[in-house]
This record gives C-alpha cells, structure tokens and sequence, in this order.
C-alpha cells in the first residue's frame, strides 16, 4: 500500500518531535554536568560568575552534543514509533496493510538529513564555538597563547628531553602551517652525575624550520656557551623528537579543523610529509555521519517493532540503549584500529555504520517477512 502524502508528513513530523525530545533530554544532561564541572574549575580559581559560566557551557555543549548524536537519533527514534504503538495509529497503519518500509522511510529520511544538517552546517559551528570556549578558558588560565590571525601564534612554550639532557624552546611567533617558528631560542640542559639538569648552551635563531626528517633548521644563529664568546652562524641544523603533532598543541590548535576545512589541511599535512590518518578519520566519520544516524534510526525500529507485537517496553528499551553503546564503543574501537594504521582510515571510519545498517535491515527484513 502506498502512503499518502499527507500521513508521510505527519510520520515525519512525528520521527522529528521524537528525536527534538531526545535532544532536549540529553542536551540537558549533558550540560547540567558540564555546568557544574566548569563551575568547580572556573567558579572559584577562575572568578567567573555564573553568567560567564553559563556562556561557557553552550560553547563547549556542541562538540559534546556530537559525539552522542547517535545515541539522540537511537532514543528519538524509539521514542517517536513508541508513540504510534501507543495511540494505535502504528497498528492501525500496518493493519491497513502497509508494510513497515513504507512507515519508516519518513523517519530514515529525517535521520539522515539531521546527519547532513550536522555535518555541513552545526560541525563548523561547534568548531567555532569550542574554539571561543578555549579562548575564555586560556585568558582565564593565564595561557601564554595569544591569536595573532589564523595561522600566526604568539609565545610558544616546547620541550624535548633525552637520556642526556633536555631542550627547551621559546618563539615569539608561530607559522603552523609552514611548520616554522619565528624569533626563536633554544635553550640546552644537560644531566650532571647527579641527574640534575645544568645550563649547557643557548641559541637565538631568526627562524626555526621543522622537517620531516626529523631536524631543526636555524638561521642566523647566535651560539652561547658558558665561560665563550657569543658564535654566529648563518645556518645550523639540530635532531629533534618533535614532530606536528607537537607544534599544533604547543601553539594551541588542539581542535579540529572543521568540516570544510578538512580537505585542505589534510592535503597540507600530506604535502609536508606528516602523517594525516586523524584528520583523515574525522572526515570520513563526519561524511559517514548521515548513514550512522540511519543506521540508529534502523536499529531503534527493529527494537521498537517487537515491542508492537510482544510487549516488554523496559525489556526492550534496555535492548535498545544496550545496542545503543555497543555501536558507540565499535566505532571508537575501529576509530583507534585506523589511528594506529592497523585498519585504512576509510575503513575505520565507514565499518560499523554499514555493518548496523546491514544488521538493521537484516533484523526488520526478520521481524516483516519471518
């Protein structure tokens, strides 16, 4: 039987309120918590008011929004065909003899266009967003990271240390994505027979140019020694265990580039040489993210449709979230397989959406037909 429009709207409509409800219910949640986190950290050492506090909430509330989303979409879903059952508008549609593909496809459409919703449009937002959030915070911390423009930081703080000593190394300036430090002075540190670290020698350079290969490069270098006179040097090269990772955090950008910046800042990172698998992961989840919420909306109906014919609503709603976090720790499992180069980051990424979607269908395809 086909389904009119009309009652496709309204099936929609009905999906979309349930998973509104499921994203006020744990957007609540998890801010509540993260209010009072940052009111124990910020509200006495940090002398912010509640106010400030409050602003600081809704800043971060997006990043974390999104690593539960699918748990939104699971609960919303559930929640929605819960409903029909209830008001027997669910049973009087199946007993009119349309089948269960046709009363979910409205519901899998709106799963999947909150996934492209989120991807195109709230993940550059919750990226802005956590990015201010980190800016409060570090001028309440005192940080020592000041935004000159969007690649150039000020005053970067490293350190790199060996069995033999340690190094330490000041910039006034930071070009992140030319992996180059500007107006830059390192400073040596040696182990005595004590263990204890000692001045060994100091060097100003104009700039410093981190290579793949795992060197520093000075220009116009001043050497100095205790008890020698100052050396000047036009170009001089030092071993380093530091790499890209490094230079972003110690600069500030520990966030995520977002979405549309992906491409262009994996391609950078490839060009220079530095490995690009968690940049490259956290872009094939955010383009496997539609079909991750239509699997949990598939999955959340198989659930929901027993629940139409054999009863046991806390039975199966525990079913539910239990199916609920086995796809959240699946996906952070294969999230670490691809990190770690055991799996191809498009694999990684895309594995268990579309194994829950098979799984889904499967089980409707199972509780429809027999």
């Amino acid at each position: 039987m086909r389904m009119a429009p009309t009652l496709a709207v309204y099936v929609a409509w009905q999906f979309f309120v349930g998973i509104l409800m499921a994203f006020l219910v744990i957007t609540s949640v998890i801010m509540l918590v993260d209010f009072v986190e940052l009111s124990r950290t910020l509200g006495g050492s940090g002398g912010m008011g509640i106010s400030q506090i409050l602003v600081m909430t809704f800043l971060k509330a997006p990043q974390l929004i999104e690593q539960t989303l699918s748990f939104v979409v699971l609960f919303g879903v559930m929640n929605a065909l819960y409903k029909l059952n209830r008001r027997s508008e669910l049973i009087i549609m199946r007993a009119s003899g349309m089948s269960a593909w046709r009363f979910l496809l409205p519901g899998i459409l709106v799963a999947g266009l909150i996934g492209v919703f989120w991807t195109a449009v709230m993940n550059p937002v919750s990226i802005a967003a956590d990015a201010q959030f980190r800016n409060i915070r570090g001028g309440v911390s005192q940080s020592a990271v000041i935004v000159d423009d969007e690649n150039q930081k000020r005053n970067i703080w490293m350190r790199e240390g060996s069995a033999s000593g340690q190094t330490v190394i000041f910039a006034r300036k930071a070009d992140i994505g030319a992996r180059r430090l500007d107006g830059v002075t390192f400073y040596r540190y040696r182990f005595d027979d004590a263990n204890d670290p000692v001045f060994d020698s100091r060097y100003d350079a104009d700039t410093a140019q981190l290579s793949t290969s795992g060197t520093w490069t000075l220009t116009n270098v001043i050497e100095t020694r205790a008890g020698s006179a100052p050396q000047p040097y036009e170009i001089l090269t030092a071993p380093t265990t530091l790499g890209w990772d490094q230079l972003r955090d110690a600069a500030g950008e520990t966030s995520t580039p977002q979405f549309w910046q992906l491409p262009a800042e994996i391609k950078k990172i490839r060009a220079a040489g530095f490995s690009a698998i968690p940049l490259q992961i956290t872009f094939y989840r955010l383009l496997a993210l539609p079909f991750t919420l239509i699997a949990m909306a598939i999955i959340a109906a198989g659930v929901s449709m027993q629940l139409t014919r054999l009863g046991g609503t806390l039975r199966l709603l525990i079913l539910g979230s239990t199916l609920g976090f086995g796809v959240f720790f699946a996906n952070n499992m294969m999230s670490a397989f691809g990190e770690t180069g055991v799996l191809p980051a498009l694999l990684s990424a895309w594995a268990t959406p579309i194994f829950v979607l098979l799984v889904g269908l499967a089980r409707l395809c199972t509780i429809e037909d027999g």
